[in-house]
């Protein structure tokens, strides 16, 4: 097994008719029985009946990756020294699968993987992509048989001896065809001993894959909703592409809670680039698509470059996020108040041995207590079973105004080929208690000091505030800071102080669900701020509270040519397509922003923040500002010390982690949004005498510290390409959208994961910042939560929403494709029937329910926005009813064009009706496909 691999090397002689030995030879050998089988409930660990994948006897787990042999600076070409550094990468990465995509490896891949342990899927060298799968398939055409068949037997003549191998594959999206029939029986004839898989005709083969399956396709078919009949396999999924791998414990959560689903294998390992040098520059960097001069078409840009690993094999966060969910060793609190714990071995043959299990105890983020060794009545507990542990901290003793952590770590006994005695394995964090005593609030805290002194500088619109140690000064055009001096530390100066923000550089996944059109269309990427009213009051604690209304919309739109096929380098990465002016109806936020100014130079803001439009998808929704580049070490208390986001961050535990902020940024091939930190409840940025400025959230906020705005990371297309920083960027943010999977398949951000344009409050205190201080200066609640509650509720009350719900769609793709898009207010999202699962055929409706009887005369059908039609509309038909069961005949038949603009399209009269039906009778281009963006009613 991969847990074990024990290998047995056999000896063999040749002899002559004389019985003399002619020559000897030897290879190494394993033994395992690979086996599908019925099995009853009684005998299943979940208790459900089904037909299961069995290894030795056992219903393993497949925690695998997609691998191509790629090298820099061989091309298709990798060395023994870099396949054993492959392989030692996943091994402390706790991946034990590997799909060999889409061609046999060279040989020493198989005796590595004999070796340490990794159970590989080996695919014949087919593929025939781009003939799709209808009948100019090859996989249909008899000349193409013999070819077929001879690539699936030279693979298994090859490696039929390997143990590692448990999987055929016939070939990677080669068409459905009779041909792979052909196939999959010359294997059986030869070899038995292994399952057969093909993703593109499960009917076929001994089991079933597919491909970039939904999160809910997966949550559902683990419940039997769609009947499998065969163990199943995800031959590709959680598409790599860029900053990505959302929801990957989502998908594990699945998967480890039946026998049907025996794991899956991640696109893909390693970035395929090669090094390439800048002809101007002389620099070295990481070439994809398009960067090979003019000819360099057809190309496929940056979709080469989807590995959990950078080009050079250095991890991406994901790696991380893949290391953690991949563990074989579940860790949950059952009782933290008496430090109870129970430990869940998720192996299916080894006990969990040969590990030193330590816990430790963090205060606050700081660890008080480390490597305390684990004790407990089981010292090793067996191949999936369960043991219990008493941590022996005293909870009573615990400081109430603290809050606290356990991390619980399975560091190696001993040394092994990939890792040295005391790497950390596996490991889990727990939360022990909350902090019970609220912090003393900012302004018991903070009225100490001089008494200041309120200016307003009429001619150059600003507020100006004169404290004892401290002087910040406010714009009046914009309502931001526009300086902060504390003492002769400059912490805000040239009006960079902190602006609503709601963009951010698009990641791939941004892309490929195309979020980004509807952020470049509204012009969020250079939001232009404009008080609307604005007044100040002094308290009589001595603060002064300046109170500002604010709008914020797009200086203008444009269209990012962010395609990842047939990349041209001059037209790539900028904002200069199509600028067109922006209206009242384009997007536009409303926020009410409320600054405290304390004595001591403490500042609380407190905002709340609405727009005109309810349901837009925004990549994050919160405050940005630059800070001098001098203030460039970076601390905070959140999660880390990775970079992760809200559907990718059970790897990175709660803790309080310093770096410079020139290491926030990770070198991704394309730069993209980056560096963010989740749960974050303050941070820090200091200069190189520790000395400067801390951020406290009311609550908890996302954070990031960047040597580059977002604007800079978007026009980049390699990381050398970048400017020298123009200062520390800080991004505060309420909430930033989630990585989803959708540069392939899996779809966007799920909705808790997204942020929607609608009504949020935020707030955070300023502070001046000591390092050696931080402990203490943080120890600060807010005051004014509730002066921005109310303001948000009538921001609620007021905002638009078009009143049109979904009542019924005969076919949508599971939550990326959901018919609600239709009308979401979003352009950037869109309906689109099945197509993971079945594919569904025409005809395809959608009913939608107007909320009470209304006056109706037309519709508006805009299609979807991402730069595809498929799935566009043709020919229809227009039903309404009263009650959502009497239809009858249509009263408008008609057709759309071609085009991603807004068709509008009138009734031959009105008509009375609550319910409207659009029947889609066919496509543009001929496919079974339906789609949509928006789709609205024209009402008296």
């Amino acid at each position: 097994s991969a847990e074990a691999p024990y290998r047995y090397t056999l000896v063999g002689e040749l002899k002559d008719a004389k019985g003399r030995t002619v020559q000897t030879f030897s290879t190494i050998v394993g033994f395992r029985k690979v086996e599908i089988k019925e099995t009853p409930a009684e005998k299943d660990e979940f208790g459900l009946a089904g037909r299961y994948y069995y290894l030795n006897g056992q219903p393993i787990k497949l925690k695998g990756v997609n691998r191509h042999e790629n090298n820099t600076l061989l091309g298709h070409t990798a060395t023994r020294e870099q396949m054993e550094n492959e392989i030692f990468l996943m091994k402390r990465g706790n991946i034990n699968h590997v799909r060999n995509c889409h061609y046999p490896d060279a040989p020493y891949w198989y005796y590595l993987c004999d070796k340490y342990g990794i159970y590989l899927e080996d695919e014949a060298n087919l593929e025939s992509h781009e003939y799709y799968y209808g009948k100019q398939s090859l996989s249909h055409i008899p000349e193409f048989r013999n070819a077929h068949i001879a690539r699936n037997m030279e693979m298994v003549h090859a490696t039929v001896n390997h143990p590692s191998v448990v999987i055929w594959s016939l070939g990677n999206e080669a068409g459905p065809g009779k041909t792979f029939v052909d196939c999959y029986n010359a294997i059986k004839a030869y070899d038995t001993s292994r399952p057969v898989q093909y993703e593109r005709n499960n009917d076929i083969v001994d089991m079933g894959s597919n491909q970039y399956p939904s999160i809910a396709w997966v949550q559902g078919a683990v419940q039997g909703k769609y009947k499998l009949k065969y163990p199943f396999h995800i031959s590709e999924y959680a598409h790599s592409m860029g900053n990505a791998c959302g929801n990957l414990i989502d998908y594990w959560n699945a998967i480890e809670s039946t026998n049907f689903f025996m794991g899956g294998a991640i696109w893909d390992w390693v970035d395929q680039a090669l090094n390439k040098q800048d002809s101007v520059t002389g620099k070295t960097y990481w070439a994809y698509g398009g960067d090979f001069g003019k000819d360099n078409k057809p190309n496929d840009g940056m979709f080469c470059m989807n590995g959990i690993v950078r080009p050079d094999f250095s991890p991406k966060a994901q790696y991380y996020e893949v290391k953690k969910v991949y563990q074989n060793v579940g860790v949950k609190a059952v009782d933290m108040k008496q430090g109870q714990i129970e430990i869940f071995n998720k192996n299916y043959f080894e006990p969990l041995k040969n590990y030193q299990i330590v816990w430790s105890l963090y205060k606050d983020g700081v660890c008080i207590s480390k490597n305390q060794p684990l004790q407990g009545a089981k010292n090793i507990v067996g191949p999936r079973e369960k043991g219990f542990y008493t941590l022996p901290y005293d909870y009573a003793s615990l400081d109430p105004k603290s809050e606290y952590f356990v991390t619980v770590q399975f560091l190696l006994g001993k040394d092994m080929p990939w890792a040295a005695k005391g790497y950390p394995q596996m490991e889990e964090q727990l939360r022990v208690k909350g902090a019970d005593v609220a912090a003393p609030s900012i302004a018991t805290v903070a009225k100490n000091g001089k008494a200041m002194k309120l200016s307003v500088d009429k001619a150059a619109k600003r507020a100006n505030i004169h404290g004892g140690n401290f002087q910040v000064a406010f714009d009046l055009n914009t309502g931001a800071i526009y300086s902060l001096k504390y003492g002769s530390q400059d912490v805000i100066k040239d009006g960079n102080g902190p602006k609503l923000d709601a963009y951010r550089a698009p990641t791939d996944n941004d892309a490929g669900i195309g979020y980004h059109n509807a952020w470049f269309k509204n012009g969020l990427y250079d939001l232009q701020h404009l008080v609307k009213n604005w007044n100040y009051t002094a308290k009589k604690d001595g603060s002064y509270q300046l109170d500002f209304t604010v709008e914020s919309q797009g200086k203008e739109g444009c269209d990012v040519n962010y395609s990842n096929r047939d990349r041209d380098p001059e037209s790539c990465y900028n904002f200069e397509k199509n600028k067109h002016a922006l209206t009242d109806a384009d997007l536009k936020f409303t926020s009410r922003q409320i600054y405290t100014i304390y004595k001591d130079g403490s500042i609380e803001m407190q905002s709340a923040i609405g727009a005109n439009r309810s349901k837009v998808i925004l990549p994050r929704i919160g405050y940005s500002m630059v800070l001098p580049s001098e203030l460039n070490q970076y601390d905070y208390y959140g999660r880390g010390p990775v970079n992760n986001y809200n559907d990718r961050k059970t790897s990175q535990f709660i803790g309080w982690y310093h770096s410079p902020v020139a290491e926030q940024g990770i070198m991704l091939p394309k730069p993209q949004a980056q560096g963010n930190r989740e749960e974050v409840r303050w941070c820090a940025v200091t200069n190189d005498n520790q000395q400067g400025v801390v951020f406290i959230s009311d609550s908890t906020m996302s954070a990031s510290a960047l040597p580059w705005s977002q604007q800079e990371l978007t026009l980049a297309a390699h990381p050398y390409q970048l400017p020298k920083s123009s200062g520390t960027h800080l991004h505060l943010d309420a909430k930033v959208t989630g990585l989803g999977g959708a540069s392939c398949g899996q779809g966007g951000p799920l909705t808790p994961d997204q942020v929607r344009s609608t009504p949020t409050t935020f707030g955070f205190i300023i502070r001046p910042a000591v390092k050696s201080e931080l402990g203490n200066i943080v120890k600060v609640s807010a005051t004014g939560r509730e002066m921005v509650k109310e303001v948000m509720k009538k921001m609620q009350q007021n905002q638009q929403t078009s009143g049109l719900q979904i009542a019924f769609a005969s076919s949508q793709e599971p939550d990326e494709g959901d018919a609600a898009y239709l009308v979401d207010g979003d352009p950037s999202t869109f309906w689109h029937t099945m197509y993971s699962i079945t594919l569904a055929k025409y005809p395809h409706w959608v009913d939608f329910d107007a909320g009470k009887q209304k006056v109706i005369k037309g519709f508006t059908y805009l299609a979807r926005q991402d730069g595809s039609l498929n799935g566009c509309i043709k020919d229809y038909e227009i039903y309404v009813s009263n009650d959502n069961k009497t239809w009858g005949e249509p009263i408008l038949k008609g057709h759309f064009e071609k085009t991603a603009k807004l068709q509008k399209v009138m009734l031959n009269k009105p008509v009375k009706a609550r319910y409207f039906r659009l029947r889609a009778l066919n496509e543009q281009n001929g496919q079974d496909y339906a789609s949509g963006s928006e789709f609205t009613l024209i009402t008296e």
